[in-house]
């Protein structure tokens, strides 16, 4: 999949969700292990539960990684996966101010 950005606005929401050393970690983590519980997540980077969900919910919204909602021996389990694409940044100035 790729993704391409044309102007600075519209790659606002993937450049806040970059903008995370915790973020950048979390998607490092999930590109070498695979998918991961979010429970797992946040005991592997040594983070609490609400700021995990708070990270992991930016990055899906940015569209970098899925959630899935899977059950488990204690309920339903948010498994994370990453969905990194190819991204493009072609920004041109029109000559608009």
């Amino acid at each position: 999949m790729k993704r391409f950005i044309r102007s600075l606005r519209d790659g606002l929401p993937l450049f806040k969700a970059l903008a995370s050393d915790t973020r950048i970690a979390i998607l490092d983590l999930l590109m070498k292990e695979g998918p991961m519980r979010m429970t797992a997540i946040a005991e592997s980077l040594q983070i609490t539960g609400g700021a995990i969900t708070s990270h992991v919910k930016m990055l899906n919204e940015a569209g970098l990684l899925k959630i899935e909602q899977r059950g488990g021996k204690h309920g339903i389990q948010k498994v994370c996966s990453a969905t990194v694409p190819a991204i493009t940044i072609d920004v041109k100035d029109d000559g608009q101010a």
